[in-house]
């Protein structure tokens, strides 16, 4: 384990991490590596320094220090930086990434040049269907606005306007057909643009033959990443049932590849100059894959990994597993800093990491052969149990390093993964032979129709299997919410439980079981201080339209201003409350109700009341009504002074269904009243508990 790798590469993330959410400037990176590069060579060349017993702690200290001070360079250099003012008139941008086509609209990424800033930035893009689409590398010019992505802040609820960010994405628009023009074709043909024509004219190949919708849908994305066809039904089925990883082009997949291109290419193992030619057939074919799934982190990490392998295989060297591992990662965070954000790079890097880990655990459940004394069938019976037991115990290794980023970013766990892995994993194998098979005989239309006959047959196996199973009883435990502190000291916890499997350390244990005993304490006193009497109150940031949620027990009530309430409340609700799952559900039209109960609520001994009519101020009128919290939503037609003379209120509260109104004249009145003041729209949600998410 003494690979300066792990050094490395711990203070590269620390460094980008620290260097992104703290701010921290390219400037200071630089200064700070120029320092600690003169503090490692005083310790070298001083050499009365370098043989006191200081010496070795001051060396490792300067050092990690030298790449934390790399990582904030590098995430200041490679992360595209928010463009602070955006130039009016037109704009001419690069389309960076393949359409991804939506229900309206084409979504993808452009790269935008303003000149008049002289400054590049990314935008999400939406294209009207109704438009001519560009493509991957094309050039075009638009004049629509260009507007900030912005966070809406509601607890236990996915901020995309964050999760964009670390993709160097901070804006967006919508192009409607008249509002820009394609002024060239692939004016950028770089690898993403020949890897997505490529991945269009293959996608030509199968929507020739006659697959069924869903057939089609779960091939375009099991062998080339190309998600844009599946339905809400087949993406829930492969979630719930533990087999979403099938369709998340990953190693998984890159490794059928590599076993496919290692048969083909076996005759050249037996020269020093064939395994020169096969090892850049390797590459050349592994990267043309990572191109066609658009580059995905997880494949990127696999093809390099598998590259650097085929590399040592090379040399003639052995293959250590997570010095490759660390490198490839390093190599990747070098590239783009911010994958150490995404999602798919962390279960992607910690499920390898978990396999290298717990693998040998479990080598005592392979079956042992003896050569001697059994027959031919057992040995082969022998031979396909362990390969059985084998996909079992890496569906285990995998889980115990994704299971708690899976339940933190999910909410979710599947319960039969492991019955699904042993279904899905061959089933995927034999579909990505079937179908390389039948894209490289495509020209020959009977043999290449007998395959596809073939391969549609497995694809109908794997979508009922996996239907089935999430049919099953308890196939999926939903609404799982678990706190970013909560999920890094369950990790800790995990790390070093394996550590101490492995080493047998007692020291280990103590502290692996100290870190357990934290977490459980953590989410004890969390839970407590969330909900202490099970009443709360949770008023939503939602673009123009009121969402006040309030909890009693198992119960919600929700009071919305939009027209068409449906039973995705009882999803925002669960989500957002983030402690108990609601089986009583209401939502309430606040422009129809007329019952002022409904308007009234007392959580915790603290007094609500929602204003969102003048028929209520004339009810009260000749009375001053005190409320500890007056939340004011829908149309505000009234003034400030207005609302003073009828509530006596401690807090008001402006919800996010104000359009285009003034209210900051309104806010100055109540704040020279001594009122507290929380803007929905402005400040982000509101909510009565201490909040851990």
């Amino acid at each position: 384990m003494n690979f300066p790798i792990y050094k490395i590469l711990a203070g590269t993330i620390s460094g980008i991490i620290l260097g992104y959410c703290l701010g921290i400037g390219m400037y200071f990176g630089i200064v700070a590596l120029g320092v600690c590069l003169i503090g490692l060579s005083i310790l070298y060349f001083n050499k009365k320094i370098r043989y006191k017993r200081s010496f070795v702690f001051l060396n490792f200290l300067i050092y990690c220090l030298l790449w934390v001070s790399f990582g904030i360079f590098i995430v200041n250099f490679q992360h595209p930086q928010k463009p602070k003012n955006i130039s009016l008139g037109i704009k001419y941008a690069i389309v960076k990434m393949p359409m991804e086509e939506k229900t309206k609209t084409f979504k993808t990424i452009l790269k935008v040049r303003d000149s008049v800033e002289n400054f590049d930035y990314n935008v999400l893009a939406y294209f009207d269907k109704n438009s001519e689409i560009p493509e991957c590398g094309d050039l075009i010019g638009f004049f629509s606005d260009v507007e900030m992505l912005e966070s809406e802040n509601n607890p236990f609820e996915f901020d995309y306007a964050e999760y964009m960010s670390k993709q160097g994405v901070y804006c967006k628009t919508v192009l409607k057909k008249n509002e820009f023009k394609i002024i060239s074709k692939g004016y950028d043909r770089g690898f993403r643009y020949f890897g997505s024509k490529l991945r269009e004219k293959l996608l030509e190949i199968y929507r020739s033959y006659d697959f069924g919708e869903r057939e089609l849908s779960v091939l375009e994305a099991l062998t080339l990443g190309y998600k844009a066809d599946l339905d809400e039904e087949t993406i829930t089925a492969f979630q719930k049932s533990g087999s979403m990883h099938i369709l998340a082009v990953s190693g998984l997949h890159t490794g059928i590849i590599l076993l496919i291109i290692n048969f083909l290419l076996k005759f050249l193992n037996y020269t020093d100059r064939g395994r020169i030619l096969k090892f850049l057939i390797i590459v050349m074919l592994l990267w043309l894959f990572a191109a066609v799934t658009g580059f995905s982190p997880s494949v990127c990490r696999s093809a390099l990994m598998f590259s650097l392998m085929a590399f040592s295989n090379v040399l003639r060297r052995p293959q250590a597993g997570f010095p490759t591992l660390a490198f490839s990662c390093f190599i990747l965070l070098i590239i783009n800093p911010l994958l150490i954000f995404n999602v798919g790079f962390l279960l992607s890097y910690s499920a390898v990491a978990s396999i290298l880990a717990v693998m040998p655990l479990m080598k005592p459940l392979e079956i042992k052969h003896n050569f001697v004394n059994d027959s031919t069938l057992k040995i082969h019976l022998k031979y396909l149990a362990n390969y059985f037991i084998g996909i079992l115990t890496v569906s285990v290794a995998a889980q115990v390093g994704t299971v708690v980023l899976s339940i933190s970013t999910f909410n979710q766990f599947p319960m039969y993964f492991m019955l699904t892995n042993i279904i899905v994993i061959p089933l995927s194998f034999f579909i990505m032979i079937s179908a390389v098979m039948m894209l490289i005989f495509s020209y020959l239309t009977v043999f290449s129709g007998v395959i596809a006959i073939v391969l549609d047959f497995l694809l109908k196996v794997m979508i009922n299997s996996v239907s089935w199973i999430e049919s099953l009883p308890y196939s999926c435990v939903e609404n799982i919410f678990m706190s970013k502190i909560s999920s890094i000291l369950l990790y800790v916890f995990l790390a070093a439980f394996v550590i101490y499997l492995t080493n047998k350390k007692v020291a280990v244990l103590k502290f692996s079981l100290l870190i357990f005993a934290v977490f459980c304490g953590f989410n004890g006193v969390s839970n407590t201080v969330k909900n202490p009497l099970g009443e709360n109150i949770i008023i939503c940031n939602k673009a123009g339209y009121s969402c006040i949620n309030i909890f009693k027990a198992d119960t919600c009530t929700v009071l919305t201003t939009r027209k068409n309430p449906d039973k995705s409340f009882l999803e925002t609700a669960n989500k957002i409350s983030g402690i108990r799952d609601i089986k009583a559900l209401r939502i309430l039209r606040l422009d129809t109700l007329d019952n002022l109960r409904d308007f009234y609520y007392v959580l915790n001994g603290k007094k609500y009341f929602v204003l969102s009519n003048r028929f209520q101020m004339e009810v009260f009128k000749n009375q001053k009504f005190k409320v500890d919290c007056l939340i004011i939503s829908g149309g505000f037609d009234f003034s400030a002074a207005q609302v003073l003379e009828v509530f006596s209120p401690k807090e008001v509260i402006f919800d996010s269904s104000h359009r285009g109104l003034n209210i900051e004249k309104i806010k100055d009145v109540f704040l020279s009243s001594g009122v507290l003041l929380h803007d929905v729209k402005k400040d982000g949600a509101y909510f009565d508990f201490i909040c851990f998410y």
